[in-house]
């Protein structure tokens, strides 16, 4: 199969978990997510049978997830990627409780746990324009009780995201 540097790594990262197939059928479908198993089996030459099997197998073992993103940069709209330190009398019930909230936030794209570094969280943001994200941000934020402080870095383009160069707008 293909040992360019991009599946290296992924074999080196996954020490095992992906063979060759599982890396050919996760890179054609981040490059299109509807394409048919039977079109992926053609291109790699196996049988739609073992595609699906692959395919099910890394799904089900919560390995690979078909889903759409949406590309903010290529949408213009604002965002920003929001650091955040919680009180160190919070407790997990409540740093739970936070990070649940984040996730049902319909202007939360992400939210990523940090370990160390000084911050415990990352949120990103997006919103129509930068006033109504800071609005937003600051609605969201200044109100808990168990965030210690939170610093703001408002994003101007992601040129690789997922594995994939993406086309920025200058």
């Amino acid at each position: 199969m293909n040992d360019d540097p991009e599946t290296a790594v992924l074999k080196k990262v996954f020490k095992g978990k992906l063979d060759d197939l599982d890396i050919m059928i996760y890179k054609m479908l981040r490059e299109d997510g509807r394409i048919s198993d039977s079109r992926i089996a053609e291109r790699l030459g196996v049988s739609v049978t073992t595609v699906r099997r692959h395919r099910l197998k890394l799904q089900r073992e919560g390995i690979l997830q078909v889903i759409g993103l949406l590309l903010l940069r290529a949408a213009d709209v604002a965002y920003a990627d929001v650091l955040v330190k919680f009180s160190k009398d919070a407790t997990p019930e409540e740093i739970r409780k936070f990070v649940n909230e984040a996730v049902e936030n319909p202007r939360i794209y992400e939210v990523t746990e940090y370990i160390g570094n000084g911050y415990d969280l990352m949120l990103r943001f997006f919103e129509s324009n930068l006033e109504s994200l800071k609005y937003h941000i600051d609605r969201f934020l200044r109100s808990k009780t168990i965030v210690e402080k939170y610093e703001v870095f408002t994003a101007i383009g992601s040129p690789k995201a997922w594995y994939k160069s993406l086309k920025l707008k200058f």
